[in-house]
Protein backbone atom coordinates (compact mmCIF):
# COMPACT_ATOMS: atom_id res chain seq x y z
CA UNK A 1 0.00 0.00 0.00
CA UNK A 2 2.27 2.53 -1.16
CA UNK A 3 2.21 5.70 -3.62
CA UNK A 4 4.10 5.71 -6.69
CA UNK A 5 5.44 8.73 -8.28
CA UNK A 6 5.68 9.85 -11.35
CA UNK A 7 6.81 13.29 -13.60
CA UNK A 8 3.57 14.30 -14.88
CA UNK A 9 3.75 14.00 -18.77
CA UNK A 10 4.93 16.82 -20.72
CA UNK A 11 4.12 19.53 -18.07
CA UNK A 12 6.73 22.13 -17.40
CA UNK A 13 7.62 24.77 -14.68
CA UNK A 14 6.64 28.18 -15.09
CA UNK A 15 9.57 29.92 -12.74
CA UNK A 16 12.08 31.42 -14.55
CA UNK A 17 15.19 29.42 -13.02
CA UNK A 18 15.48 26.57 -13.15
CA UNK A 19 15.39 26.24 -16.75
CA UNK A 20 12.48 23.93 -18.10
CA UNK A 21 14.70 20.78 -18.77
CA UNK A 22 13.25 17.62 -17.78
CA UNK A 23 13.91 14.11 -17.62
CA UNK A 24 12.66 11.14 -19.72
CA UNK A 25 9.90 9.81 -18.08
CA UNK A 26 10.92 7.26 -14.97
CA UNK A 27 10.74 3.50 -15.44
CA UNK A 28 11.63 2.98 -11.93
CA UNK A 29 8.44 4.13 -9.10
CA UNK A 30 11.37 6.25 -7.07
CA UNK A 31 11.41 8.55 -4.14
CA UNK A 32 12.57 11.71 -4.72
CA UNK A 33 13.43 11.18 -8.74
CA UNK A 34 16.93 10.09 -9.69
CA UNK A 35 17.97 13.58 -11.42
CA UNK A 36 18.33 16.75 -9.65
CA UNK A 37 18.87 20.21 -10.86
CA UNK A 38 22.84 21.80 -10.25
CA UNK A 39 22.37 25.03 -7.61
CA UNK A 40 24.98 26.85 -10.02
CA UNK A 41 23.22 25.95 -13.12
CA UNK A 42 20.15 24.31 -13.07
CA UNK A 43 20.80 21.57 -15.41
CA UNK A 44 19.76 17.98 -14.72
CA UNK A 45 22.95 15.52 -13.48
CA UNK A 46 22.68 12.15 -12.82
CA UNK A 47 22.63 10.91 -8.82
CA UNK A 48 21.97 7.94 -7.20
CA UNK A 49 18.57 6.19 -7.24
CA UNK A 50 18.57 6.56 -3.03
CA UNK A 51 14.62 5.43 -3.15
CA UNK A 52 14.44 3.10 -5.98
CA UNK A 53 13.64 -0.68 -4.41
CA UNK A 54 12.72 1.01 -1.06
CA UNK A 55 9.52 0.54 0.50
CA UNK A 56 7.20 2.94 -1.91
CA UNK A 57 8.85 0.51 -4.59
CA UNK A 58 6.51 -2.47 -2.94
CA UNK A 59 9.04 -3.95 -0.77
CA UNK A 60 6.46 -2.87 2.50
CA UNK A 61 3.97 -5.48 1.75
CA UNK A 62 6.69 -7.85 1.02
CA UNK A 63 7.95 -8.07 4.70
CA UNK A 64 9.74 -11.25 6.99
CA UNK A 65 8.45 -14.23 5.91
CA UNK A 66 6.50 -13.59 3.12
CA UNK A 67 7.91 -13.44 -0.59
CA UNK A 68 9.86 -10.69 -1.54
CA UNK A 69 12.35 -10.12 1.01
CA UNK A 70 11.92 -6.55 3.35
CA UNK A 71 13.89 -3.72 2.49
CA UNK A 72 13.94 -0.59 4.70
CA UNK A 73 13.67 2.44 3.05
CA UNK A 74 17.28 3.86 2.14
CA UNK A 75 18.52 7.17 3.86
CA UNK A 76 18.69 10.16 1.51
CA UNK A 77 21.75 11.42 0.93
CA UNK A 78 21.24 14.47 -1.34
CA UNK A 79 22.26 17.77 0.44
CA UNK A 80 20.50 19.91 -2.08
CA UNK A 81 18.28 22.05 -0.92
CA UNK A 82 16.59 23.04 -4.41
CA UNK A 83 14.28 19.47 -4.57
CA UNK A 84 12.63 17.97 -7.49
CA UNK A 85 9.30 16.57 -6.59
CA UNK A 86 7.74 13.63 -8.21
CA UNK A 87 4.11 12.59 -7.54
CA UNK A 88 3.82 8.86 -6.53
CA UNK A 89 1.18 6.93 -5.87
CA UNK A 90 0.21 5.07 -2.72
CA UNK A 91 2.26 1.31 -3.51
CA UNK A 92 0.28 -1.88 -2.08
CA UNK A 93 -1.74 -2.64 -0.24
CA UNK A 94 -1.94 0.31 -0.50
CA UNK A 95 -0.70 3.68 -0.04
CA UNK A 96 0.53 6.37 -2.35
CA UNK A 97 3.82 7.85 -3.35
CA UNK A 98 3.40 11.43 -5.07
CA UNK A 99 5.81 12.40 -7.47
CA UNK A 100 5.68 16.36 -8.36
CA UNK A 101 7.48 17.59 -11.45
CA UNK A 102 8.44 20.59 -10.05
CA UNK A 103 11.57 22.42 -8.59
CA UNK A 104 11.34 23.81 -4.94
CA UNK A 105 14.23 26.49 -3.96
CA UNK A 106 15.69 27.76 -0.99
CA UNK A 107 13.69 30.81 0.88
CA UNK A 108 10.94 31.87 3.36
CA UNK A 109 8.85 28.88 4.18
CA UNK A 110 5.86 30.40 4.21
CA UNK A 111 6.08 32.28 0.57
CA UNK A 112 8.29 29.60 -1.50
CA UNK A 113 6.73 29.10 -4.32
CA UNK A 114 5.75 25.59 -5.81
CA UNK A 115 4.85 24.22 -9.44
CA UNK A 116 1.87 25.98 -11.06
CA UNK A 117 -1.42 24.02 -11.01
CA UNK A 118 -5.24 23.95 -11.37
CA UNK A 119 -7.15 23.82 -8.14
CA UNK A 120 -10.82 22.59 -8.21
CA UNK A 121 -12.80 25.34 -6.53
CA UNK A 122 -16.41 24.21 -7.34
CA UNK A 123 -17.88 20.55 -7.62
CA UNK A 124 -17.96 19.09 -11.28
CA UNK A 125 -19.86 16.82 -13.12
CA UNK A 126 -17.29 13.35 -13.12
CA UNK A 127 -16.80 12.45 -16.42
CA UNK A 128 -18.54 8.88 -17.89
CA UNK A 129 -22.73 7.68 -17.38
CA UNK A 130 -24.17 7.71 -14.21
CA UNK A 131 -25.91 5.72 -12.09
CA UNK A 132 -27.61 5.62 -8.83
CA UNK A 133 -25.96 4.70 -5.61
CA UNK A 134 -28.22 5.63 -2.57
CA UNK A 135 -27.54 6.67 0.59
CA UNK A 136 -30.64 6.71 3.95
CA UNK A 137 -32.79 9.97 2.55
CA UNK A 138 -30.39 11.26 0.20
CA UNK A 139 -29.62 10.06 -4.10
CA UNK A 140 -26.42 10.14 -5.63
CA UNK A 141 -25.24 10.23 -8.69
CA UNK A 142 -22.56 7.66 -9.62
CA UNK A 143 -20.58 7.33 -12.82
CA UNK A 144 -20.73 3.81 -14.30
CA UNK A 145 -17.99 3.62 -16.43
CA UNK A 146 -14.00 4.06 -15.35
CA UNK A 147 -12.59 7.90 -16.71
CA UNK A 148 -9.56 7.12 -18.44
CA UNK A 149 -8.35 10.88 -18.85
CA UNK A 150 -9.34 12.40 -15.68
CA UNK A 151 -8.73 16.28 -14.89
CA UNK A 152 -5.31 17.52 -13.54
CA UNK A 153 -4.79 16.68 -9.76
CA UNK A 154 -4.67 20.01 -7.55
CA UNK A 155 -1.52 21.42 -6.58
CA UNK A 156 -0.19 23.83 -4.68
CA UNK A 157 1.60 26.86 -5.59
CA UNK A 158 3.57 27.71 -1.81
CA UNK A 159 4.79 25.79 1.11
CA UNK A 160 1.97 27.67 2.97
CA UNK A 161 -1.13 26.58 0.51
CA UNK A 162 0.52 23.21 1.09
CA UNK A 163 0.38 23.23 4.74
CA UNK A 164 -3.47 24.71 5.04
CA UNK A 165 -4.17 22.06 2.75
CA UNK A 166 -3.10 18.93 4.86
CA UNK A 167 -3.94 20.46 7.96
CA UNK A 168 -7.44 22.88 7.45
CA UNK A 169 -8.68 21.03 4.06
CA UNK A 170 -11.80 21.77 3.30
CA UNK A 171 -13.17 17.95 3.09
CA UNK A 172 -12.15 17.67 7.07
CA UNK A 173 -15.65 19.95 7.58
CA UNK A 174 -17.43 17.38 5.75
CA UNK A 175 -19.10 13.71 6.85
CA UNK A 176 -20.80 10.63 5.05
CA UNK A 177 -23.72 9.20 5.02
CA UNK A 178 -24.67 6.20 7.63
CA UNK A 179 -25.68 3.73 6.89
CA UNK A 180 -24.97 4.46 2.89
CA UNK A 181 -27.13 1.73 1.36
CA UNK A 182 -24.73 0.39 -1.33
CA UNK A 183 -24.18 -3.22 -0.80
CA UNK A 184 -21.00 -5.10 -0.72
CA UNK A 185 -20.61 -8.78 -2.09
CA UNK A 186 -17.84 -11.06 0.16
CA UNK A 187 -15.10 -12.70 -2.23
CA UNK A 188 -11.97 -14.85 -1.15
CA UNK A 189 -9.22 -13.59 -2.61
CA UNK A 190 -7.14 -17.01 -2.24
CA UNK A 191 -9.42 -18.78 -4.06
CA UNK A 192 -10.98 -16.32 -7.30
CA UNK A 193 -8.93 -15.45 -10.72
CA UNK A 194 -7.46 -12.43 -11.39
CA UNK A 195 -10.48 -11.84 -13.72
CA UNK A 196 -13.22 -12.11 -10.89
CA UNK A 197 -11.26 -10.39 -8.25
CA UNK A 198 -10.80 -7.26 -10.86
CA UNK A 199 -14.95 -7.70 -11.39
CA UNK A 200 -15.23 -7.46 -7.96
CA UNK A 201 -12.97 -4.66 -7.37
CA UNK A 202 -14.36 -2.35 -9.92
CA UNK A 203 -17.84 -3.40 -8.58
CA UNK A 204 -17.05 -2.04 -5.74
CA UNK A 205 -16.12 1.76 -6.68
CA UNK A 206 -19.36 2.43 -6.85
CA UNK A 207 -19.86 2.19 -3.33
CA UNK A 208 -16.78 4.08 -2.64
CA UNK A 209 -18.02 6.55 -4.64
CA UNK A 210 -21.85 6.36 -3.51
CA UNK A 211 -20.04 7.32 0.25
CA UNK A 212 -17.31 10.19 -0.82
CA UNK A 213 -19.00 11.59 -3.52
CA UNK A 214 -21.11 13.67 -1.37
CA UNK A 215 -18.46 15.02 0.72
CA UNK A 216 -15.94 16.00 -1.97
CA UNK A 217 -18.39 17.54 -3.82
CA UNK A 218 -19.68 19.99 -1.02
CA UNK A 219 -16.00 20.66 -0.22
CA UNK A 220 -15.20 21.52 -3.51
CA UNK A 221 -13.74 19.08 -5.46
CA UNK A 222 -14.59 16.25 -8.23
CA UNK A 223 -14.10 13.11 -7.94
CA UNK A 224 -13.67 10.79 -11.31
CA UNK A 225 -13.73 7.20 -11.20
CA UNK A 226 -10.75 4.87 -10.91
CA UNK A 227 -10.21 1.87 -13.55
CA UNK A 228 -9.03 -0.86 -11.10
CA UNK A 229 -6.23 -3.36 -13.00
CA UNK A 230 -5.78 -6.61 -11.11
CA UNK A 231 -2.21 -7.80 -12.32
CA UNK A 232 -0.41 -11.06 -12.40
CA UNK A 233 2.41 -10.36 -13.75
CA UNK A 234 4.90 -7.15 -13.76
CA UNK A 235 2.81 -4.25 -15.46
CA UNK A 236 4.12 -0.50 -16.92
CA UNK A 237 2.01 1.95 -15.17
CA UNK A 238 1.51 5.83 -15.37
CA UNK A 239 3.65 5.83 -12.21
CA UNK A 240 6.47 3.31 -14.04
CA UNK A 241 7.21 -0.15 -13.53
CA UNK A 242 5.00 -2.26 -11.20
CA UNK A 243 6.85 -5.35 -10.30
CA UNK A 244 5.78 -6.51 -6.80
CA UNK A 245 3.02 -8.63 -6.81
CA UNK A 246 2.13 -8.53 -3.38
CA UNK A 247 1.07 -5.20 -3.54
CA UNK A 248 -1.61 -2.96 -4.04
CA UNK A 249 -1.23 0.73 -4.99
CA UNK A 250 -2.90 3.71 -6.48
CA UNK A 251 -1.18 5.58 -8.81
CA UNK A 252 -1.41 9.69 -9.41
CA UNK A 253 0.41 9.41 -12.60
CA UNK A 254 -2.43 8.01 -14.56
CA UNK A 255 -5.05 8.21 -11.40
CA UNK A 256 -5.50 4.14 -11.43
CA UNK A 257 -5.72 2.01 -8.89
CA UNK A 258 -3.43 -1.32 -9.32
CA UNK A 259 -4.17 -4.87 -7.80
CA UNK A 260 -1.26 -7.47 -6.96
CA UNK A 261 -3.13 -10.93 -7.49
CA UNK A 262 -0.94 -12.47 -4.32
CA UNK A 263 -1.71 -9.60 -2.45
CA UNK A 264 -2.92 -12.23 0.28
CA UNK A 265 0.61 -13.46 0.53
CA UNK A 266 1.39 -11.35 2.74
CA UNK A 267 -0.66 -12.16 5.63
CA UNK A 268 -0.64 -15.52 8.00
CA UNK A 269 -3.87 -17.76 6.37
CA UNK A 270 -6.15 -16.79 8.84
CA UNK A 271 -5.66 -13.24 8.44
CA UNK A 272 -6.01 -13.63 4.44
CA UNK A 273 -9.69 -15.17 4.48
CA UNK A 274 -10.78 -12.15 6.92
CA UNK A 275 -14.06 -11.27 5.17
CA UNK A 276 -14.11 -8.45 3.55
CA UNK A 277 -10.09 -8.18 3.77
CA UNK A 278 -9.57 -7.50 0.06
CA UNK A 279 -12.37 -4.15 0.76
CA UNK A 280 -10.68 -3.10 3.54
CA UNK A 281 -7.45 -2.93 1.37
CA UNK A 282 -9.01 -0.77 -1.51
CA UNK A 283 -10.64 1.75 1.29
CA UNK A 284 -7.38 2.36 1.62
CA UNK A 285 -6.33 2.69 -1.71
CA UNK A 286 -9.10 4.77 -2.66
CA UNK A 287 -8.42 6.95 0.89
CA UNK A 288 -5.01 7.79 -1.41
CA UNK A 289 -7.50 8.93 -4.75
CA UNK A 290 -9.33 11.12 -2.15
CA UNK A 291 -5.72 12.38 -0.73
CA UNK A 292 -5.10 13.13 -4.51
CA UNK A 293 -7.78 15.00 -5.39
CA UNK A 294 -8.35 16.98 -2.42
CA UNK A 295 -4.26 18.53 -2.58
CA UNK A 296 -3.42 16.30 0.56
CA UNK A 297 -1.02 14.01 -1.25
CA UNK A 298 0.76 16.42 -3.16
CA UNK A 299 1.04 18.72 -0.39
CA UNK A 300 2.32 16.02 1.57
CA UNK A 301 4.83 14.90 -0.09
CA UNK A 302 6.40 18.46 -1.15
CA UNK A 303 6.48 19.33 2.69
CA UNK A 304 8.09 16.26 3.18
CA UNK A 305 10.71 16.54 0.68
CA UNK A 306 11.47 20.27 1.55
CA UNK A 307 14.40 19.78 3.65
CA UNK A 308 17.03 17.10 3.44
CA UNK A 309 15.81 14.94 6.00
CA UNK A 310 14.23 11.53 5.72
CA UNK A 311 12.56 11.30 9.36
CA UNK A 312 10.49 14.13 8.87
CA UNK A 313 9.64 13.02 4.74
CA UNK A 314 8.60 8.91 6.26
CA UNK A 315 6.74 11.20 9.23
CA UNK A 316 4.40 13.10 6.59
CA UNK A 317 4.46 9.17 4.76
CA UNK A 318 2.83 7.32 7.49
CA UNK A 319 0.34 10.61 8.32
CA UNK A 320 -0.60 9.85 4.71
CA UNK A 321 -0.72 5.68 4.97
CA UNK A 322 -2.58 6.20 8.44
CA UNK A 323 -5.07 8.82 7.07
CA UNK A 324 -6.20 6.49 4.19
CA UNK A 325 -6.51 3.76 7.08
CA UNK A 326 -8.94 5.92 8.92
CA UNK A 327 -11.15 7.25 5.86
CA UNK A 328 -11.30 3.02 4.81
CA UNK A 329 -12.43 2.52 8.45
CA UNK A 330 -15.06 4.97 7.93
CA UNK A 331 -16.18 3.56 4.66
CA UNK A 332 -16.67 0.14 6.01
CA UNK A 333 -19.08 1.45 8.64
CA UNK A 334 -21.32 3.60 6.06
CA UNK A 335 -21.60 0.71 4.06
CA UNK A 336 -21.42 -2.30 6.75
CA UNK A 337 -25.28 -2.68 7.09
CA UNK A 338 -25.92 -2.93 3.93
CA UNK A 339 -23.36 -5.23 3.26
CA UNK A 340 -24.11 -7.11 6.58
CA UNK A 341 -20.92 -6.72 7.93
CA UNK A 342 -20.88 -7.93 11.05
CA UNK A 343 -19.52 -6.36 14.91
CA UNK A 344 -17.06 -9.60 14.89
CA UNK A 345 -15.94 -9.20 11.09
CA UNK A 346 -15.04 -5.07 11.62
CA UNK A 347 -13.22 -6.62 14.62
CA UNK A 348 -11.68 -8.94 12.59
CA UNK A 349 -10.60 -6.00 9.78
CA UNK A 350 -8.91 -4.27 12.54
CA UNK A 351 -7.01 -7.21 13.02
CA UNK A 352 -5.80 -6.86 9.35
CA UNK A 353 -4.77 -3.43 9.76
CA UNK A 354 -2.19 -4.32 12.40
CA UNK A 355 -0.91 -7.27 10.30
CA UNK A 356 -0.26 -4.20 7.63
CA UNK A 357 2.31 -2.75 10.65
CA UNK A 358 5.73 -2.04 9.20
CA UNK A 359 6.91 -4.25 12.37
CA UNK A 360 4.77 -6.88 11.74
CA UNK A 361 5.45 -7.17 8.06
CA UNK A 362 9.19 -6.91 8.48
CA UNK A 363 9.60 -9.24 11.68
CA UNK A 364 11.25 -6.28 13.39
CA UNK A 365 10.14 -5.09 17.25
CA UNK A 366 10.61 -1.34 16.80
CA UNK A 367 11.05 -0.76 13.56
CA UNK A 368 9.80 2.92 12.50
CA UNK A 369 8.93 2.75 8.91
CA UNK A 370 7.12 4.79 6.54
CA UNK A 371 3.93 3.59 6.93
CA UNK A 372 3.52 3.25 10.74
CA UNK A 373 3.46 0.14 13.36
CA UNK A 374 0.62 -2.22 13.18
CA UNK A 375 -0.56 -0.96 16.51
CA UNK A 376 -0.76 2.79 15.11
CA UNK A 377 -2.49 1.14 11.92
CA UNK A 378 -4.95 -0.58 13.94
CA UNK A 379 -5.77 2.15 15.83
CA UNK A 380 -6.62 4.98 13.27
CA UNK A 381 -8.49 2.30 11.39
CA UNK A 382 -10.41 1.65 14.47
CA UNK A 383 -10.91 5.64 14.65
CA UNK A 384 -12.30 5.31 11.15
CA UNK A 385 -15.14 2.88 12.22
CA UNK A 386 -16.14 5.08 14.96
CA UNK A 387 -16.86 7.93 12.85
CA UNK A 388 -18.81 9.25 9.92
CA UNK A 389 -16.72 12.76 10.18
CA UNK A 390 -13.79 13.04 7.36
CA UNK A 391 -12.01 15.38 9.87
CA UNK A 392 -11.41 13.08 12.66
CA UNK A 393 -9.00 11.13 10.47
CA UNK A 394 -6.63 14.40 10.13
CA UNK A 395 -3.67 13.06 10.75
CA UNK A 396 -1.42 16.12 10.13
CA UNK A 397 -2.10 17.83 13.37
CA UNK A 398 -1.42 15.51 15.48
CA UNK A 399 1.45 14.08 18.09
CA UNK A 400 3.98 12.12 15.90
CA UNK A 401 4.05 9.60 18.50
CA UNK A 402 0.52 9.20 17.53
CA UNK A 403 1.42 8.01 13.94
CA UNK A 404 4.86 5.50 14.30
Amino acid sequence: MCVTQQPWGQQQPQQSWPPPSWPTQQTQQSRPATSWPTQQTGQWVQQPGQYSGGQYSGGQYSGGQYPGGFQPRPRRSNPLRTIFLAIMLIVGIGFLLVSLSSFLSGGDESEETLPDSTVTSAPQEPGGGTGTGTGTGTAVDVPTEPDFNPPDLPMPTTYRQATQWVRTNAVYDQSVTVPTNCGLTQIDPTTASAGALEKHLNQMVTCLLAVWLPPMEAAGFEVPRPPVTVYTQPITTGCGQQDDLYNASYCAGDQRIYYGKQLYRIFPRDVATTPFMIDMVMGHEFGHLLQARTGILVSATALGQQNDDSDEQESYDRRLEQQADCWAGTFLTAVGEASQISESQQRGLQQVAYNLGDDVLSGKSGYVGGHGSGKARQRWFTTGQATDQAGTCNTFTVPESQVR
